[in-house]
C-alpha cells in the first residue's frame, strides 16, 4: 500500500526552564518520555558551542548541553549523516489508481456492508457501502504520550491527481479509532474541480496517471477546507482539460484547513495505527495518489534517532 510518512522529532532541554517549541510546557515535564540517548547531569557539562554542523553532528560530545549527542539532537536533523529528525519517506513505485467509488450496495435500509467497506452518505438521505483506500502505519516512537494539543500533528501531505475533487473524502484516523476528515464530501452536486493535472481522457477500464501536485491539511494553515475555500470563491489554479480543449479549475497546491476539529484526536495514544483512507463517492471521473506524509510536533517524540515504526 501507498505510504510516505513524515516524522519531526523533539529536543528536550537539560539546562532550560521551558521548551520554545511548546511554550508553557516545562522541559521536566517532557523529558521523563522514557528518552534513553546519553544523557548527562547539568553539572558534568561544559557548553563548547551549538549543534548543527556536520562536525558537531558527528563528534559525540553534547556540545550545546540539552542532554542529547549527535544525531538524536533535534538541531542535527538533516545535518551531514545524519538524518531528517524521524522522516519516514516511501514514495510509490508505481501510482496507486483511485478508480471511480467501488462497491455501491444500499446500506440505507440497514443492510451490512462488505467487510473491506463502510456505510457512506452519498446523496443525501441514501448511503451506499463503499471501499476506501487505506494506508496504515503502526508507531512505536511516542512513549506514553497522548494526543493533547491540535498542533500535535504539524501537517498531513498527499500528492495526488484527480478529475473531480467533488467526488472525495479523505480522512485520517488515529489508533483509537477517532477520525478527522481533511477533505470532507459534501454531495453528488457542483463543479469539476482538478487535484493536480489529471487525465480526464483515460480509459475507465484502464486509467492513466496524470501529474501529481502536493496538498496538505495543517492545524495552521491560513486557507480553510477544501471545499469551503472552492466554494466560497478561493483564487484556483488552472489545468489543461483534454475533454473540450481548454483549461479547467485545479486546487492551488498548498495547506488547507482540514474539514473536521483536530481536536477530535484528544486522548488517542500516538503509539499504535495510524491510517490515510481515501475514498470516492461519485461517478465517472478517477485519480492518483503518488506518495503522502505526516508530521508531528517534535516535543511529542522520544528519541528522534530511534526508530518511530
Amino acid at each position: 500500500m501507498f505510504s510516505v510518512w513524515l516524522l519531526v522529532l523533539g529536543l528536550v532541554g537539560c539546562s532550560c526552564d521551558s521548551d520554545p517549541r511548546r511554550p508553557g510546557r516545562d522541559a521536566a515535564v517532557d523529558a521523563p518520555f522514557g528518552f534513553d540517548a546519553p544523557r548527562r547531569d547539568v553539572g558534568e557539562c561544559a557548553p563548547t558551542g551549538a549543534e548543527g554542523t556536520p562536525e558537531t553532528c558527528a563528534d559525540g560530545v553534547d556540545n550545546d548541553c540539552d542532554g542529547r549527542l549527535d544525531c538524536s539532537d533535534l538541531d542535527c536533523s538533516g545535518v551531514g549523516d545524519c538524518p531528517v529528525c524521524g522522516e519516514v519517506e516511501t514514495p510509490l513505485g508505481s501510482p496507486l489508481a483511485l478508480p471511480d467509488g467501488v462497491g455501491g450496495m444500499d446500506c440505507s435500509g440497514g443492510e451490512a456492508c462488505p467487510a473491506d467497506q463502510r456505510c457512506f452518505t452519498t446523496d443525501a438521505p441514501e448511503m451506499e457501502c463503499r471501499e476506501s483506500y487505506r494506508s496504515t502505519l503502526n508507531f512505536i516512537g511516542f512513549g506514553p504520550a497522548v494526543f493533547d494539543a491540535e498542533t500535535d500533528i504539524v501537517e498531513v501531505c498527499v500528492v495526488m491527481e484527480h478529475s473531480w475533487l467533488r467526488d472525495l473524502e479523505i480522512a485520517l484516523e488515529a489508533p483509537n479509532g477517532s477520525r478527522v476528515r481533511l477533505q470532507e464530501f459534501l454531495g453528488q452536486e457542483g463543479g469539476e474541480i482538478y487535484l493536480g493535472q489529471a487525465d480526464d481522457c483515460d480509459d475507465d477500464g484502464a486509467p492513466t496517471p496524470g501529474t501529481g501536485a502536493r496538498y496538505c491539511w495543517s492545524p495552521t494553515a491560513t486557507r480553510a477546507s477544501m471545499l469551503e475555500y472552492a466554494n466560497s470563491g478561493g483564487m484556483m489554479d488552472s489545468a489543461p482539460e483534454c475533454l473540450f480543449g481548454s483549461d479547467t479549475d485545479m486546487m492551488p497546491p498548498g495547506a488547507y484547513s482540514a474539514a473536521d476539529e483536530w481536536g477530535l484526536f484528544f486522548g488517542t495514544p500516538l503509539n499504535g495505527e495510524w491510517t490515510l483512507s481515501v475514498t470516492d463517492l461519485w461517478g465517472i471521473d478517477n485519480g492518483y495518489i503518488f506518495e503522502w506524509s505526516i508530521a508531528f510536533d517534535p516535543v511529542t517524540v522520544e528519541d528522534c534517532s530511534s526508530p518511530l515504526i
